[in-house]
């Protein structure tokens, strides 16, 4: 047995030295591998054995401090919530689909597709659809270059086969039938002449919130695309709305496989659309983008026919004054022959003020404002006058305006003592030889204090003032003793002195005035109307002869609006301004007070630009009032205010008419000159303004012309005089 079991195990080991010997058989194969995994087993478990570390696992987290941790954790819940946003923002939760509509998230929406499409477009002949504001739309065209060759082919077998069919209809369709052969032919040979070839499809998913709502608005989507100028041909697309939205979404492909032929000048029309429905005038300013197409919005309110003047209008918050902010530095820095007046009383716009270096005229303080100034109306302005037009008596009742204001404010009624204080007024002006006569309005103003001194001598010589009667003399002495007291705040040393005296300014020599109301802690006393009143006043006599443009902007003009003395006055100055380049351009919170009296609706008529920001005052009756449909409306109550998270804020502007939704945004140097505070920065630290003031490029230029000079280069060259390219240093540009 035992050597049976040897004669084995030999056998065993003769047969494996035979296959080791012979690696290529097979089984000589299978024995090596063998051995060699054996062997990396082996060498695996004497290396882990004697390359194990003895120290102690731990967990990562265990030498991590607890607050480290949290804010891992929170950091991990904002990722997710992110990653949750991005994909609501790519494609909404659930969508419920209907045969002519769609439930996208939380709104209705239904995609129409355009079925057939003019040979020969007008440019921009979607320019009606992209100015409407009352309803929610996203508009798509797929355009894609077509083969020449094949495109051609495919436009001669369409001219071919409309014209056969032109040749055999017998009935009064032959003449329709044979003017599109003659289109398709036209088409054709400009194939023919080189013209571009396209595939065109085009979809547009109008949105409601509420499904009543989508239906009207896809009538009126509709009737937008068939009339002109568009004349397309668009239809739901039943029953494939599925399709039809992806179709219509910003990155998608043309799913729904409905296109048509385009030739080059169609696609340029196409492309112009949104372009046309914004407002681009030469010589404007930037008022916002356009809410739909992304475009500027650019209005020159000194191109209007009918007045230069604006309002704008909104709740606290909703970025009226930012926005009038803005406009008045764009408008100022459009123009090197241009003025710029602030009037508001409540400082706040004192940082803007500081910021563009604006001459400050503190009202209440010594220097003179004379309410009875009078200017020359320059020769053009008089040529554009009606015959019937007098200075002179708008002037009177301007001066009789301010001083009526001036009683009422301390509760004192003049009663029948008018005539005498007119009469004062009249002597005043005629003593210093100014009548109706245009040409003596050149000469000195009479004053509050020359009209006393006229009062005075009333007592003195009543007689010499009577009309018919010398039973008047009596009431003139009277009278002029009593105005004597009443008018004794104007007198050297009273509380109105700087009242009393010739004005001390002049705005031909500023470019940026500020009329500081010098209102204590942001309060507002009862005199405060007449004080704007007066300056409205002055500014306008300036700008009278001022050859240069102004922008007044008047803001929290409620106070003056509400006091009816003071507007009808304000009534003459909007409806005669445009005359002398003057552009108004009043800032308030509620559109109350433009229609509490008939001279104030009267100056809301002269307002050829409006701007609504956020007002949730605006109801139907307004609405109405300013000709703003229903979708207009809402995009009045709903828009956005303005606050740091946005970075802008969204306004409704109408020119001459026509409507715009905006959105309005600042540049970073401009939202540095806004928000400037005087009490807490100084002026050296804005944009333009200390060692910030040279511009980097122009630097890099003047060293490298004075490189060239001391270098001896270019000796011949001509030298070009750097210019800014903004900022408010003096030159001949005009941008």
């Amino acid at each position: 047995m035992r050597d049976l079991s040897l004669q084995s195990g030999s056998r065993a080991i003769g047969q494996a030295v035979e296959w080791l010997s012979n690696p290529t058989s097979a089984e000589g194969a299978a024995l090596y591998v063998g051995i060699i995994v054996v062997l990396g087993a082996v060498g695996k478990f004497l290396w882990n054995r004697y390359t194990e570390d003895d120290e102690e696992e731990v967990e990562f987290s265990d030498l991590l401090e607890e607050e480290t941790l949290e804010d891992g954790h929170a950091e991990r819940q904002l990722l997710d919530d992110i990653a949750e946003s991005h994909k609501t923002v790519t494609a909404p939760a659930a969508i419920e689909w209907e045969t002519r509509a769609a439930r996208v998230g939380e709104q209705w929406t239904t995609t129409l597709y355009i079925a057939d499409y003019p040979d020969y477009p007008n440019d921009g002949y979607l320019s009606e659809l992209f100015e409407m504001t009352d309803v929610q739309f996203d508009l798509t065209a797929h355009i894609t270059p077509k083969n020449q060759e094949r495109a051609r082919n495919e436009l001669q077998d369409i001219a071919d086969d409309l014209q056969v069919d032109a040749d055999l209809e017998q009935s009064v369709r032959s003449a329709y039938l044979q003017e599109r052969a003659n289109e398709a032919a036209a088409t054709y040979t400009a194939v023919e002449n080189g013209a571009s070839v396209f595939g065109q499809g085009m979809f547009i998913t109008v949105r409601a919130d509420e499904k009543d709502e989508l239906r009207d608005a896809v009538q009126t989507v509709k009737s937008a695309l068939r009339d002109d100028p568009a004349n397309l041909t668009p239809k739901t697309a039943i029953c494939r709305q599925d399709l039809a939205l992806q179709s219509a979404a910003p990155i998608g492909d043309n799913e729904f496989g409905r296109t048509s032929i385009a030739l080059g000048g169609a696609v340029g029309a196409l492309l112009s659309s949104p372009h046309n429905a914004t407002i681009l005038e030469e010589g404007g300013v930037e008022f916002g983008i356009h809410k739909d197409n992304q475009s500027p919005v650019v209005i020159d309110p000194f191109a209007r026919d009918n007045g230069y003047a604006m309002f704008t209008v909104g709740d606290t918050g909703s970025g009226k004054s930012f926005s009038s902010k803005q406009n008045f530095i764009r408008s100022i820095e459009q123009s090197k022959d241009r003025i710029g007046i602030i009037l508001e009383p409540l400082n706040n716009w004192a940082g803007v003020s500081e910021a563009l270096d604006a001459k400050r005229i503190t009202v209440g303080g010594t220097l003179g404002l004379n309410p009875l100034e009078i200017r020359e109306t320059p020769e053009h302005v008089q040529r554009a006058m009606g015959e019937d037009a007098s200075p002179f008596n708008e002037k009177l009742d301007d001066a009789m305006s301010f001083l009526t204001n001036f009683f009422a404010l301390r509760g004192i009624s003049l009663g029948d003592r008018r005539t005498t204080l007119e009469l004062g007024l009249k002597r005043a002006y005629k003593r210093n030889g100014i009548t109706d006569d245009i040409t003596t309005h050149g000469n000195p103003s009479p004053t509050i204090r020359d009209m006393m001194d006229i009062f005075e001598e009333m007592v003195d010589e009543p007689e010499e003032f009577v009309v018919r009667s010398d039973e008047e003399a009596g009431k003139i002495k009277e009278d002029a003793t009593w105005l004597l007291d009443q008018l004794r705040p104007f007198e050297e040393g009273g509380r109105h002195a700087n009242l009393g005296q010739p004005s001390d300014f002049d705005i031909r020599d500023e470019k940026v005035i500020y009329l500081d109301l010098a209102q204590q802690e942001g309060s507002v006393d009862s005199s405060t109307a007449l004080t704007m009143q007066l300056l409205i006043s002055l500014v306008y006599e300036r700008a009278k002869v001022s050859e240069k443009e102004v922008v007044f902007y008047i803001d929290e003009a409620r106070y003056i609006m509400q006091d009816a003395a003071s507007l009808a006055f304000l009534e003459t100055v909007f409806r005669h301004h445009r005359h002398h380049d003057l552009s108004i351009r009043l800032v308030t919170q509620t559109v109350d007070e433009f229609f509490e009296h008939a001279e104030s609706e009267a100056i809301l008529d002269q307002c050829a630009v409006k701007q609504f920001h956020r007002l949730d005052g605006m109801d139907r009756e307004w609405a109405d009032e300013f000709g703003l449909n229903y979708a207009q409306m809402r995009f009045v109550q709903d828009a956005v205010p303005g606050n740091e998270d946005a970075g802008f804020s969204e306004a409704l502007v109408g020119v001459d008419g026509e409507w715009r939704g905006i959105k309005v945004e600042a540049m970073p140097k401009e939202k540095e000159i806004i928000d400037f505070d005087p009490t807490t920065q100084v002026r050296s630290s804005l944009p333009g303004a200390g060692d910030r003031a040279v511009d980097t490029e122009i630097q890099e230029f003047q060293e490298e012309l004075e490189y060239r000079a001391t270098n001896g280069e270019d000796d011949d060259a001509d030298v070009i005089a750097a210019e800014p390219d903004g900022g408010s240093t003096e030159g001949d540009s005009d941008g």
